[in-house]
Protein backbone atom coordinates (compact mmCIF):
# COMPACT_ATOMS: atom_id res chain seq x y z
CA UNK A 1 0.00 0.00 0.00
CA UNK A 2 2.88 2.31 0.89
CA UNK A 3 4.43 1.69 -2.43
CA UNK A 4 1.14 2.55 -4.09
CA UNK A 5 0.86 5.87 -2.23
CA UNK A 6 4.41 6.71 -3.16
CA UNK A 7 3.65 5.92 -6.73
CA UNK A 8 0.49 8.08 -6.77
CA UNK A 9 1.31 11.24 -4.78
CA UNK A 10 -0.91 13.35 -7.03
CA UNK A 11 -4.02 11.33 -6.27
CA UNK A 12 -3.35 11.43 -2.50
CA UNK A 13 -2.89 15.17 -2.65
CA UNK A 14 -6.15 15.60 -4.54
CA UNK A 15 -8.04 13.53 -1.93
CA UNK A 16 -6.59 15.59 0.92
CA UNK A 17 -7.51 18.84 -0.83
CA UNK A 18 -11.08 17.62 -1.42
CA UNK A 19 -11.48 16.60 2.25
CA UNK A 20 -10.08 19.93 3.40
CA UNK A 21 -12.47 21.84 1.11
CA UNK A 22 -15.43 19.79 2.36
CA UNK A 23 -14.54 20.48 6.00
CA UNK A 24 -14.19 24.20 5.29
CA UNK A 25 -17.68 24.39 3.77
CA UNK A 26 -19.38 22.91 6.85
CA UNK A 27 -17.17 24.55 9.41
CA UNK A 28 -19.90 27.15 10.16
CA UNK A 29 -22.23 24.36 11.41
CA UNK A 30 -19.77 23.51 14.16
CA UNK A 31 -19.69 27.15 15.26
CA UNK A 32 -23.48 27.49 15.66
CA UNK A 33 -23.72 26.30 19.32
CA UNK A 34 -21.08 28.82 20.37
CA UNK A 35 -22.36 31.73 18.23
CA UNK A 36 -24.50 34.32 20.06
CA UNK A 37 -26.95 36.54 18.17
CA UNK A 38 -26.98 40.24 19.10
CA UNK A 39 -29.81 41.12 21.53
CA UNK A 40 -31.69 43.30 19.01
CA UNK A 41 -31.86 40.47 16.47
CA UNK A 42 -33.13 38.12 19.17
CA UNK A 43 -35.81 40.65 20.15
CA UNK A 44 -36.85 41.04 16.51
CA UNK A 45 -37.09 37.27 16.13
CA UNK A 46 -39.25 36.99 19.27
CA UNK A 47 -41.41 39.86 18.04
CA UNK A 48 -41.96 38.18 14.69
CA UNK A 49 -42.94 34.95 16.41
CA UNK A 50 -45.44 36.81 18.62
CA UNK A 51 -46.91 38.62 15.59
CA UNK A 52 -47.36 35.31 13.76
CA UNK A 53 -49.03 33.73 16.81
CA UNK A 54 -51.34 36.74 17.30
CA UNK A 55 -52.26 36.76 13.61
CA UNK A 56 -53.04 33.06 13.82
CA UNK A 57 -55.38 33.56 16.80
CA UNK A 58 -57.14 36.48 15.08
CA UNK A 59 -57.55 34.54 11.83
CA UNK A 60 -58.87 31.45 13.63
CA UNK A 61 -61.27 33.57 15.69
CA UNK A 62 -62.65 35.28 12.58
CA UNK A 63 -63.13 31.95 10.81
CA UNK A 64 -64.94 30.53 13.85
CA UNK A 65 -67.15 33.64 14.11
CA UNK A 66 -68.04 33.55 10.39
CA UNK A 67 -68.77 29.83 10.63
CA UNK A 68 -71.03 30.34 13.66
CA UNK A 69 -72.98 33.08 11.85
CA UNK A 70 -73.33 30.90 8.76
CA UNK A 71 -74.54 27.93 10.82
CA UNK A 72 -77.08 30.11 12.66
CA UNK A 73 -78.38 31.52 9.37
CA UNK A 74 -78.67 28.03 7.88
CA UNK A 75 -80.40 26.75 11.03
CA UNK A 76 -82.99 29.55 10.86
CA UNK A 77 -83.57 28.87 7.15
CA UNK A 78 -83.95 25.12 7.70
CA UNK A 79 -86.37 25.72 10.60
CA UNK A 80 -88.49 28.04 8.47
CA UNK A 81 -88.49 25.58 5.57
CA UNK A 82 -89.48 22.75 7.91
CA UNK A 83 -92.39 24.79 9.23
CA UNK A 84 -93.53 25.64 5.72
CA UNK A 85 -93.28 21.98 4.73
CA UNK A 86 -95.36 20.97 7.76
CA UNK A 87 -97.94 23.60 6.81
CA UNK A 88 -98.13 22.24 3.27
CA UNK A 89 -98.81 18.74 4.58
CA UNK A 90 -101.83 19.87 6.58
CA UNK A 91 -103.06 22.82 4.55
CA UNK A 92 -105.89 20.97 2.79
CA UNK A 93 -107.20 19.42 6.00
CA UNK A 94 -107.07 22.77 7.80
CA UNK A 95 -108.82 24.50 4.91
CA UNK A 96 -111.64 21.96 5.08
CA UNK A 97 -111.83 22.39 8.86
CA UNK A 98 -111.88 26.18 8.46
CA UNK A 99 -114.61 26.04 5.84
CA UNK A 100 -116.91 23.93 8.05
CA UNK A 101 -116.18 26.15 11.05
CA UNK A 102 -116.95 29.24 8.99
CA UNK A 103 -120.37 27.88 8.00
CA UNK A 104 -121.22 26.99 11.61
CA UNK A 105 -120.15 30.38 12.97
CA UNK A 106 -121.87 32.32 10.18
CA UNK A 107 -125.25 30.75 10.95
CA UNK A 108 -125.01 31.59 14.63
CA UNK A 109 -123.59 35.06 13.98
CA UNK A 110 -126.45 35.98 11.63
CA UNK A 111 -128.85 34.97 14.40
CA UNK A 112 -126.72 36.92 16.89
CA UNK A 113 -126.26 33.77 18.95
CA UNK A 114 -122.88 34.68 20.50
CA UNK A 115 -123.21 32.19 23.37
CA UNK A 116 -123.45 29.28 20.93
CA UNK A 117 -120.36 30.51 19.09
CA UNK A 118 -118.56 30.73 22.43
CA UNK A 119 -119.38 27.06 23.05
CA UNK A 120 -118.07 26.08 19.59
CA UNK A 121 -114.78 27.88 20.16
CA UNK A 122 -114.40 26.47 23.67
CA UNK A 123 -114.56 22.97 22.17
CA UNK A 124 -112.06 23.84 19.46
CA UNK A 125 -109.50 25.21 21.92
CA UNK A 126 -109.40 21.79 23.61
CA UNK A 127 -107.97 20.28 20.43
CA UNK A 128 -104.30 19.29 20.48
CA UNK A 129 -101.79 22.16 20.16
CA UNK A 130 -104.58 24.77 19.95
CA UNK A 131 -103.85 27.77 22.17
CA UNK A 132 -106.77 30.12 21.58
CA UNK A 133 -109.56 31.04 19.19
CA UNK A 134 -110.92 34.53 18.63
CA UNK A 135 -113.76 35.93 16.56
CA UNK A 136 -113.32 39.52 15.43
CA UNK A 137 -116.10 41.53 13.80
CA UNK A 138 -115.61 43.37 10.54
CA UNK A 139 -115.57 46.64 12.52
CA UNK A 140 -112.51 45.41 14.46
CA UNK A 141 -114.39 44.61 17.66
CA UNK A 142 -113.52 41.41 19.52
CA UNK A 143 -116.74 39.35 19.64
CA UNK A 144 -115.58 36.09 21.25
CA UNK A 145 -112.26 34.90 22.71
CA UNK A 146 -111.33 31.67 24.45
CA UNK A 147 -108.59 33.67 26.20
CA UNK A 148 -110.55 35.74 28.70
CA UNK A 149 -107.60 38.09 29.19
CA UNK A 150 -108.34 39.53 25.75
CA UNK A 151 -112.00 40.34 26.32
CA UNK A 152 -111.34 44.11 26.57
CA UNK A 153 -108.91 44.20 23.64
CA UNK A 154 -109.53 45.45 20.12
CA UNK A 155 -109.09 43.06 17.21
CA UNK A 156 -106.34 45.23 15.67
CA UNK A 157 -104.42 45.01 18.95
CA UNK A 158 -104.30 41.22 18.70
CA UNK A 159 -103.53 40.74 14.99
CA UNK A 160 -102.21 43.08 12.28
CA UNK A 161 -104.58 44.48 9.65
CA UNK A 162 -103.13 42.33 6.87
CA UNK A 163 -104.31 39.27 8.80
CA UNK A 164 -107.78 40.64 9.53
CA UNK A 165 -108.21 41.81 5.92
CA UNK A 166 -107.67 38.34 4.39
CA UNK A 167 -110.56 37.30 2.15
CA UNK A 168 -109.88 33.55 2.00
CA UNK A 169 -108.92 30.81 4.41
CA UNK A 170 -105.18 31.16 5.04
CA UNK A 171 -102.45 29.62 7.16
CA UNK A 172 -99.64 31.79 8.50
CA UNK A 173 -96.65 29.92 9.86
CA UNK A 174 -95.15 32.64 12.06
CA UNK A 175 -97.27 35.47 13.45
CA UNK A 176 -95.85 36.62 16.80
CA UNK A 177 -94.20 33.19 17.07
CA UNK A 178 -97.45 31.30 16.50
CA UNK A 179 -98.99 29.40 13.62
CA UNK A 180 -102.49 30.69 12.87
CA UNK A 181 -105.45 29.63 10.79
CA UNK A 182 -107.36 32.65 9.50
CA UNK A 183 -110.98 31.96 8.52
CA UNK A 184 -113.01 34.80 7.00
CA UNK A 185 -116.70 34.44 7.89
CA UNK A 186 -118.70 35.49 4.83
CA UNK A 187 -122.26 36.80 4.81
CA UNK A 188 -124.43 36.84 1.74
CA UNK A 189 -122.52 39.63 0.03
CA UNK A 190 -119.52 40.49 2.16
CA UNK A 191 -117.31 39.37 5.00
CA UNK A 192 -118.92 39.85 8.39
CA UNK A 193 -116.15 38.61 10.72
CA UNK A 194 -112.77 36.91 10.95
CA UNK A 195 -112.06 33.78 12.96
CA UNK A 196 -108.45 33.19 14.01
CA UNK A 197 -107.21 29.91 15.51
CA UNK A 198 -103.73 30.07 17.08
CA UNK A 199 -101.59 26.94 17.39
CA UNK A 200 -98.35 26.14 19.16
CA UNK A 201 -95.43 26.02 16.79
CA UNK A 202 -94.12 22.47 16.22
CA UNK A 203 -90.58 21.96 17.53
CA UNK A 204 -87.86 20.86 15.13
Amino acid sequence: MTDYNKQNPNQQSKAENLLSSFNAKFEWIEKIPTTQLPAKYFAILVGLILVVIAWKFIAVGKVESDLAKKLESERALITQQAREYADQQYVKEEERFGQVLSWAVRGELIRNNIDQIDQYLSEIVRMKDTERVVLIGEDGQLLVSTDKRLEEAKGAEIFPKEVLNLQKISIKSDVDGKKILVVPVMGLNKKIATLVVSYKQPKF
